[in-house]
């Protein structure tokens, strides 16, 4: 066997090697996106976990505040039917005209107690729907997220499966390749770049697209030796 051969050879192993590194390194991207999305997802119901919250404040605060619209409105009523029965007793003008102009006072705060009461169930009423609103779109996410998380832990599962067997492919692929040159691979690959070879194309680095020097092409074309960009440092192979 030649040495160009043996060369060739190498070449075909590195890139067999790149292949495996790339389908390695895109299904690991895909993992850690498809962790952002799962984390963007929970963080998405939490905020509405806190709007639901907030607004089951809001309602026990106008629910507080009916209550108590209610029992000043009772209260009112009270001393309406009180002055009404005491106006009845009164046996002069001048105590009727009192009992009448205490009447007129205490119908006054009722009724403004009665707008109040009216105001705070309607502020009630609007807390409610809005604390319902929140209920709903929270089930509906929580659904969909839900469906969404499954898939995303069904498809982790498929890439971690296919990153173990393209690592075990990789290492064995590794196996055939001479320590020093695998070592410039990987030197290569980890440094400014992760494509560790590139073809020379038209003259040009296929990586960087640097003009190569004709006897540097004419010596990957010969395939005695792995050559290196000396701009972008890939290893240089003849275009296929």
């Amino acid at each position: 066997m030649t040495e160009s051969v043996i060369v060739s050879e190498v070449v075909d192993d590195l890139l067999s090697l790149q292949e495996l590194d790339g389908a390695i390194a895109r299904s690991r991207v895909e993992l850690q996106e498809l962790d952002e999305e799962a984390r963007l997802l929970e963080e998405s119901l939490e905020a509405l976990r806190r709007r639901e919250s907030e607004a089951e404040v809001r309602v026990d605060g106008a629910d507080r505040q009916l209550r108590q619209a209610e029992r000043t409105v009772q209260a009112g009523r009270a001393t309406v039917k009180r002055l009404q029965e005491r106006a009845q007793e009164v046996i002069n003008q001048r105590a009727h005209l009192a009992a009448r102009t205490e009447m007129d006072a205490a119908r006054q705060n009722l009724d403004a107690a009665e707008t109040a009461m009216l105001e705070a169930m309607q502020e009630q009423e609007k807390y409610r729907a809005a604390r319902q609103a929140i209920v709903d779109e929270l089930a509906q996410e929580e659904a969909a997220a839900q469906e969404r998380l499954t898939e995303i832990e069904r498809r982790k599962t498929e890439l971690e499966d296919e990153v173990a067997i393209q690592g075990d492919r990789r290492e064995n692929r590794a196996l055939r390749i001479d320590d020093s040159v695998r070592a410039l691979y990987d030197r290569v690959r980890t440094g400014r770049t992760t494509s560790a070879l590139a073809p020379v194309i038209d003259g040009v680095c296929g990586h960087c697209f640097t003009s190569i020097p004709k006897q540097r092409q004419a010596e990957i074309r010969g395939g005695r030796n792995l050559i290196v960009c000396e701009t972008c440092g890939v290893i240089l192979h003849a275009d296929r």
